[in-house]
């Protein structure tokens, strides 16, 4: 696809006692059943962090962000700046079982908007989402006035938002957007690991 698979690792796994990224499902860290993912998805895959020397080995090339220590806003940010094509995916290190036909849904659905969100019960999920490089002004603007809160970056970007009932054609909805980031987390996921093609 042409397209970009942008993977966030900057979060500082504060809930984990080590790097979420690398905690091990079904003998595979969630880091590399991404990597594995989105490169037989995507044309082009990269890694924003700001500890670039712990990715380096997986394969994609790691950017750092341009505004650091800002939050996700910023990796967004980074990631569509660093991207080659104008569309991107982005999505945070600990998702290990996103459906990828799903995410060739969303691209299917971006036409002229800024981005697709996936929203679950009133939460949207802006860490699973497509962004086209339309974003990036808004991004900046929000960087350089401090203005962090990821969800608020929504309140300027015409986005498009899935609901509960269009994700949930391509699985079950809390798993495919779980987070491993932390302990219980991390249990549930080896627990269903099975029913998926890690």
């Amino acid at each position: 696809m042409k397209a970009s698979g942008v993977i966030l690792a900057g979060g500082k796994s504060s809930r984990m006692k080590y790097n979420k990224a690398f905690a091990e499902i079904a003998g595979r860290s969630v880091i590399n059943i991404i990597v594995d993912k989105f490169t037989r998805l995507f044309d082009e895959t990269i890694i924003i962090s700001n500890e670039p020397q712990l990715y380096r080995e997986l394969g994609p090339v790691v950017y750092t962000d341009i505004y650091p220590h800002m939050g996700p806003v910023s990796g967004i940010h980074s990631g569509l700046y660093h991207a080659r094509h104008d569309q991107a995916f982005i999505m945070g290190c600990d998702v290990p079982f996103m459906n990828m036909d799903l995410v060739e849904f969303m691209f299917t659905q971006l036409d002229n908007y800024d981005s697709v969100v996936p929203e679950i019960d009133t939460y949207l999920q802006p860490l699973s989402a497509i962004y086209s490089k339309k974003c990036l002004p808004v991004l900046t603007n929000c960087l350089e006035n401090n203005k962090v809160k990821l969800i608020r970056i929504f309140e300027e970007l015409n986005s498009l938002i899935l609901n509960r009932n269009q994700l949930e054609k391509f699985g079950v909805v809390e798993e495919l957007f779980l987070n491993v980031n932390d302990l219980e987390a991390l249990n549930i996921a080896k627990q269903i690991a099975g029913r998926y093609q890690l």
